[in-house]
């Protein structure tokens, strides 16, 4: 059981357009006059103990432009743009910068134009997990009934804690069932069994 963080899906989109408009200046300065072809991505993310989260790349390949990393130095030092880092490859140079979290790079290739990619840091739209209430107390239990012996009242699966994951995967005692498999959820057992 976790809330929605207030406020994520506007920042998530924030980010987006943000980042859109950085590449596309970026584009613009290194290859004027050459409509990129772009390629998006978000990516969902999650915690081993269950925050949720998404994350935004974007590509931006300038067909038949011809340019130099200088270039793209040049342009993300004037955007403000820091951390810019140079290299070279078999394939070609390559730029990186970050600011406020977010990356963006350039990869000058001998064919086909250069790649332009950005990717915005994760925005987490849930917290962490946060186990569900107890499904029986003491005080609660119908007399002869008692707390299931195997997740002591709570109902929830007591390897995942009723997340259904363990780890990044599925949970091996429920099998996304959430549930203890004992008591089947109700969390009290009859004495007889």
């Amino acid at each position: 059981m976790s809330e929605e963080i207030e406020g994520a899906a506007e920042e998530f989109e924030r980010s987006v357009s943000w980042l859109h408009s950085e590449l596309r200046a970026l584009a613009a300065a290194v290859a004027p006059g050459v409509e990129p072809a772009v390629e998006e991505r978000i990516q969902e993310r999650r915690t081993t103990r269950g925050a949720m989260g998404r994350q935004f790349t974007v590509t931006l390949t300038l067909a038949g432009a011809s340019c130099a990393a200088a270039s793209a130095v040049d342009a993300m030092a004037a955007a403000g743009w820091c951390s810019v880092e140079t290299g070279e490859g078999l394939g070609g140079s390559s730029v990186k910068a970050r600011r406020d979290g977010f990356e963006v790079g350039l990869f000058s290739r001998p064919s086909g134009g250069p790649v332009i990619w950005g990717k915005a840091p994760t925005v987490w739209f849930r917290d962490r997990w946060i186990r569900p209430p107890r499904a029986a107390a003491p005080q609660t239990l119908a007399p002869g009934d008692r707390l299931c012996r195997m997740c002591d009242g709570w109902g929830t699966c007591g390897a995942c804690e009723g997340l259904g994951f363990v780890d990044g995967s599925r949970c091996g005692e429920c099998g996304l069932g959430m549930d203890c498999s004992f008591c089947r959820g109700s969390g009290r057992e009859r004495p007889d069994g």
